[in-house]
C-alpha cells in the first residue's frame, strides 16, 4: 500500500476513509495528491519554524521595549500618559497573535496541505483567524503611538488637528477593519470550516478584504512618515543635522517596507491550493511587522531611558552650564586688592551667572521637544496639551 507524506520519520498508510463531515470531492483530491507526491518520491517540504522563530525574537524584543517603556514613564518619571496606553495595548494585542503562530506550527503550519487530516487544516485556519484578528489593532495602535509623539514634539495647533485628524482615521480603520475580520463568515465559525465545502455559511471575499486593508495600511504609514518633514524642515539647523533628523523620524520607513513585502505575500497566498504551506510568508511578516512597530514607537523613551543608565554613552552633548563668577566688591576690606575709597564707604557684593544654551547644531529629539516647547508658547501649553 502506498504510503502517506507525513513528515520526516517512518510513514503513516495513506488514509482511505472519508469523513461524512468534510467533502468528498476535496478530501479525495487531497488524498490523491498525497499518493501522488508519495508515489513520485517528493520531497517532503517543511516550513513551520520560521514563523514561529521570527515571532519568539521580535516577539520577545517588543516585549521588553515595552516594560522599559512602562518603566521609564510611569515609574521614573511618573508621567504615564496616552501614548504610553497605546503602546501597552498594542503589545496586549499582539501578544494572541504571537501565541497563535506556535498553535499553528503544531497543527501543521508550514507543511504541504495534503499532507495533513482534515482536522489539522481546519485547525490551522481557526488559529490564522484568531492572529488576523488581533493583527489589525495591535498594528493600528502603534500607528496612534507614534501620532501621540509627533504631536508632543510639535505642538503647533495646525499640526496637532491634521495629527488628531489621522488619530480618528486610524481609530475608525481600526474598529471597521477588526469588527469585519471578527464576522468574516456568519456565523463565525465557519470562518475556520468553510474550506470543507460541506457548511450553509454566508462569507465574504477574505482576499478581497486583506488586499483592501494592507493597501490602506501602507497608505497611512506612508502619510505618518510625511507628517513630521515640513515641521523638520522649519527649524533653524543646519543641513547635516536637518538630514539626521528626518531620518530618524523616518526609522517607520523599515515598517513600510515589511507591509509592501508582506502585500506580495498576500496576492501569492489567496492564489494558492497549498495555503497551509505559503502561508508562512505571510503570517512570518505579519509578526515582524507588528514587533517592529512596537519597538519603533518605544524607541524615543527607550533612548531617555538609555541616557539615565547610560549617560556616558548615551548621554546627549547638549548640556546647560552654570559658571558663577566670583564676588567683586567696591570697597575697601578682605577684598584681595587696594580701593581708592576709604574703608568704611558702602560696599556692593555682585554674583554674575553665565548660561550657555544648547547650540543648533547640536540639537537632538529631546532637546529638539524642549526647544519646540519654548517656541510654541511655553511649559504651561504643553503640559496642557501633553500627549
Amino acid at each position: 500500500m502506498a504510503q502517506s507524506r507525513t513528515g520526516p520519520g517512518p510513514r503513516k498508510p495513506l488514509r482511505t476513509e472519508r469523513p461524512s463531515r468534510y467533502s468528498p470531492t476535496l478530501f479525495e483530491a487531497l488524498a490523491a495528491q498525497n499518493a501522488t507526491a508519495t508515489l513520485c518520491k517528493e520531497p517532503v517540504r517543511d516550513r513551520s519554524l520560521v514563523a514561529p522563530i521570527a515571532t519568539a525574537v521580535t516577539g520577545s524584543m517588543a516585549l521588553v521595549f515595552v516594560l522599559l517603556r512602562v518603566y521609564e514613564s510611569a515609574v521614573r518619571k511618573k508621567e504615564f500618559e496616552w501614548a504610553d496606553v497605546c503602546a501597552v495595548l498594542a503589545m496586549v494585542s499582539s501578544i494572541p497573535m504571537d501565541v497563535g503562530e506556535f498553535f499553528m506550527m503544531a497543527h501543521g503550519m508550514g507543511k504541504d496541505i495534503s499532507t495533513l487530516t482534515p482536522e489539522q487544516i481546519t485547525n490551522v485556519v481557526k488559529h490564522t483567524w484568531v492572529t488576523q484578528v488581533f493583527y489589525i489593532p495591535a498594528i493600528v495602535l502603534t500607528k496612534i503611538t507614534v501620532l501621540c509623539f509627533f504631536m508632543r514634539v510639535f505642538p503647533a495647533r495646525g499640526f496637532r488637528l491634521v495629527c488628531w485628524g489621522t488619530i480618528t482615521h486610524c481609530t475608525l480603520f481600526m474598529v471597521t477593519t477588526t469588527i469585519a475580520a471578527i464576522l468574516a463568515c456568519v456565523p463565525v465559525e465557519s470562518a475556520w470550516t468553510a474550506w470543507t465545502g460541506t457548511g450553509e455559511d454566508v462569507c465574504f471575499d477574505n482576499n478581497a478584504f486583506w488586499w483592501a486593508h494592507s493597501a490602506i495600511n501602507i497608505a497611512t504609514d506612508l502619510w505618518i512618515l510625511a507628517l513630521p518633514i515640513p515641521q523638520l524642515l522649519k527649524l533653524q539647523l543646519g543641513r547635516k543635522k536637518k538630514v539626521y533628523l528626518i531620518l530618524m523620524f523616518s526609522v517607520g520607513l523599515v515598517i513600510t517596507i515589511i507591509s509592501i513585502i508582506r502585500f506580495s505575500g498576500l496576492v501569492t497566498y489567496s492564489a494558492s491550493s497549498n495555503p497551509t504551506f505559503n502561508n508562512v510568508n505571510v503570517a512570518t511578516y505579519s509578526v515582524i511587522e507588528c514587533n517592529v512597530s512596537i519597538m519603533c514607537c518605544c524607541m524615543p523613551t527607550i533612548l531617555s531611558f538609555l541616557r539615565h543608565v547610560l549617560p556616558t554613552i548615551f548621554g546627549s552633548t547638549n548640556r546647560s552650564r552654570d559658571y558663577k563668577a566670583g564676588s567683586y566688591q567696591i570697597g575697601g576690606g578682605g577684598g584681595g586688592g587696594r580701593s581708592p575709597f576709604p574703608s568704611n564707604a558702602i560696599q556692593k557684593s555682585v554674583t554674575h551667572t553665565v548660561s550657555y544654551l544648547p547650540s543648533a547644531d547640536d540639537s537632538d529629539v529631546v532637546e529638539l521637544m524642549d526647544v519646540e516647547k519654548n517656541k510654541q508658547g511655553g511649559d504651561d501649553q504643553y503640559n496642557n496639551n501633553r500627549w
